[in-house]
């Protein structure tokens, strides 16, 4: 399998050629996404799987936050990545995870929702004031 970045919900293609311009030493792919897509699998999105023609687009809202799907990137090379993800000052990512066997199944919108979820589980907003 290609080192492959599934970038959703980055719409400045600035930050996305900074990502591309990061990566392209280490030969990770990036590919954004854009929201019709949002029904595929993780997996036919990282070039798993054909991609299949599905009778409807994504219709639903954009999501929220950036979120970043590592495919098939080694741990050596996923903890250069992420360091340099943090010290990058144009944007945060803070909804990131890697694609495994049962995540490559679930479409790009359900992976959202589940991540998301998980995030804010670990990371409980602080009440203001």
């Amino acid at each position: 399998m290609k080192e492959t970045l599934l970038l959703f919900a980055v719409p400045d293609r600035s930050i996305r050629n900074d990502l591309r311009n990061m990566l392209a030493p280490m030969k990770v792919q990036v590919n954004y996404i854009e929201r019709p897509k949002y029904n595929r699998t993780l997996a036919s999105l990282a070039g798993l799987q054909p991609m299949k023609d599905l009778p409807l687009p994504y219709d639903g809202p954009e999501f929220e936050e950036p979120l970043l799907i590592f495919a098939g990137i080694e741990d050596r090379k996923l903890s250069m990545i992420i360091d340099g993800l943090k010290a990058y000052e144009k944007c945060k990512f803070p909804l990131k995870a890697v694609m495994t066997e049962t995540s490559k199944n679930w479409a790009a919108a359900y992976a959202y929702i589940h991540i998301k979820a998980e995030h804010e589980s670990l990371h409980p907003r602080q009440p203001e004031g």
